[in-house]
C-alpha cells in the first residue's frame, strides 16, 4: 500500500515544482517584455518601418489596445493576422504555415479579434511549453537543471517572440510536447503533436528527427530495450506503434497538397522564400557570409570602415555571437544529452544557416535558435556554478529588454 500511494505523491510534488518554476520564469520574462515594450512605444520615436503594418493591426483595439499590443504585434504578425482573417490569397503567404492562423481564427470566434486571439494563443502556448520542458528536463537531469532550463529559455533575448503574434510559442509547445510524449512512450501523442508542429513552420517536420531517434535509441519509458545496441545499432526494434510517427511528415504533406492544388506546385511554401530574399547557398553558408559582416563590423568599430554606425555593428556582432553560441550548445548537446536532442538541434539549425539573405545572412537566426530547447537544456546542465548561471540570466534579461524595446518601436529585431 505504501508504494502505491508514494507514486502519486511524487507526481504531485513534481507537478507543483514544474508549475512553480515555469510560472516564475513566465511572469518574470513577460513582465520585462511588456513593461519595457510599452515604455519604448510611448517614449522612443517609432521607426519608419511602421508602415509595414498594412492591416493596421492594433487600430481596432483603440488607443489603450495599441499601447498594450505594442510588445506583441509587429512585423510578420501582419501575415498571420491577414491569413487568419482571409486565408491564403497570394503565393508569398505560403511561406507562413497554416496551423497558427487556423488556431487564431478558431479562438477569434470568442475574442472577436484575431490580434487578441494570436496573443492569447502565444501566451498560453508558452506557459504550457515551460511546464512540459521542465518535466522533460527533470526526467533525466533532475529539478535543478529543469529549473535553470526554463529560466534560460524564458529570458533569452529572442524570447520576446514567445508572446508575440508569431509561431514561436505554438511551435515550442508542440515540439517539446512531441518529444516529451516520445520520451514517455506515448507514440500516438508524439505523432499527432509532431504533425501539428510540421504544419506550424517550414522547419517543423524536423522534430521527427528527435522522435525517431528516441524511438530507436531512447531513453524511453514504455518498454525496456530489445538489446544493448551499439554506437549505430538501435536499442529498440520497430513495432506497429512506430507507424504513429508517420503523422509528422503527413502534416507537411497536407500543406504541400494544398499548395499543389491552389498554386500548381507542392513546393510553393519554399519557393516563396525567394520573396523574402532567402535562397540555398550551400550548407551553413550563412556562416561564411556572416563572417564577412563580422569583419566589416569590427572594422567599423575600429574606425577602419564606412558602415552603418556603432549600433548596427554591435548588433551584427551580437547576432554572430548568438549563432556561435547555438553551434557550441549543439555540439555540447550531441556530447552530453541523448542523441535525439543534439541531432534535432543540428538538423533544425541547418536550414536557416544554409538559406541566408546574402545582404543580411544572420537575420532571423535568433528566432530559430529560441525554440531549440536542447541548446538551453545543455546550457542549464553545464551552468552548475550559481554565479555563472546568474551572470548568464542577467545578460539574457538585459538582452530581452533591449530586443523588446526595439520590437515595440518597430525597429527590426529578427
Amino acid at each position: 500500500m505504501a508504494t502505491t500511494r508514494a507514486q502519486p505523491l511524487g507526481s504531485r510534488v513534481l507537478s507543483k515544482r514544474a508549475l512553480r518554476d515555469a510560472a516564475g520564469a513566465f511572469f518574470a520574462s513577460r513582465a520585462i517584455v511588456w513593461l519595457v515594450g510599452i515604455a519604448s512605444f510611448e517614449l522612443v520615436p517609432l521607426s519608419g518601418w511602421a508602415k509595414t503594418d498594412p492591416t493596421a493591426l492594433t487600430r481596432h483595439l483603440g488607443a489603450v489596445g495599441q499601447v498594450l499590443g505594442a510588445p506583441a504585434v509587429r512585423w510578420d504578425s501582419s501575415y498571420y493576422v491577414f491569413t487568419a482573417q482571409h486565408g491564403y490569397e497570394a503565393l508569398g503567404q505560403t511561406a507562413f504555415f497554416p496551423f497558427y492562423p487556423l488556431v487564431m481564427r478558431a479562438v477569434a470566434t470568442i475574442t472577436y479579434s484575431e490580434v487578441v486571439a494570436g496573443v492569447l494563443v502565444s501566451l498560453a502556448s508558452f506557459a504550457i511549453a515551460l511546464v512540459l520542458l521542465h518535466r522533460l528536463a527533470d526526467l533525466d537531469f533532475g529539478p535543478d537543471v529543469a529549473r535553470r532550463t526554463v529560466w534560460l529559455i524564458a529570458l533569452f533575448p529572442a524570447a520576446v517572440f514567445f508572446s508575440a503574434v508569431y509561431t514561436e510559442a505554438l511551435f515550442l509547445v508542440l515540439s517539446v510536447g512531441a518529444v516529451y510524449a516520445a520520451r514517455k512512450g506515448s507514440w500516438a501523442w508524439a505523432g499527432a503533436l509532431g504533425g501539428m508542429a510540421a504544419l506550424t513552420r517550414n522547419t517543423g517536420v524536423l522534430i521527427g528527427v528527435a522522435v525517431l531517434l528516441l524511438y530507436l535509441y531512447g531513453p524511453r519509458a514504455d518498454r525496456p530495450p530489445d538489446g544493448a545496441g551499439t554506437r549505430f545499432a538501435p536499442r529498440y526494434r520497430l513495432r506497429a506503434d512506430a507507424l504513429w510517427m508517420l503523422l509528422i511528415p503527413a502534416g507537411l504533406a497536407a500543406f504541400a497538397v494544398y499548395t499543389w492544388i491552389v498554386y500548381d506546385t507542392p513546393f510553393a511554401s519554399y519557393d516563396a522564400q525567394a520573396i523574402f530574399h532567402r535562397e540555398f547557398l550551400g550548407p551553413f553558408s550563412a556562416l561564411w557570409y556572416g563572417g564577412r559582416d563580422v569583419g566589416q563590423a569590427i572594422g567599423d568599430l575600429l574606425g577602419l570602415g564606412h558602415g552603418e554606425g556603432v549600433g548596427a555593428s554591435l548588433r551584427t556582432l551580437a547576432l554572430a555571437g548568438t549563432v556561435v553560441g547555438a553551434l557550441v550548445a549543439t555540439v555540447g548537446a550531441l556530447r552530453r544529452l541523448p542523441i535525439a536532442y543534439g541531432a534535432y538541434a543540428l538538423a533544425a539549425l541547418l536550414p536557416p544557416l544554409s538559406t541566408p539573405w546574402p545582404d543580411h545572412p544572420l537575420w532571423s537566426t535568433p528566432r530559430f535558435i529560441a525554440v531549440l530547447f536542447p541548446c538551453f537544456l545543455w546550457l542549464a546542465l553545464v551552468l552548475r556554478d550559481r554565479r555563472w548561471y546568474l551572470v548568464i540570466c542577467v545578460a539574457f534579461a538585459l538582452g530581452l529588454a533591449y530586443v523588446s524595446a526595439r520590437f515595440s518601436a518597430w525597429y527590426w529585431v529578427a
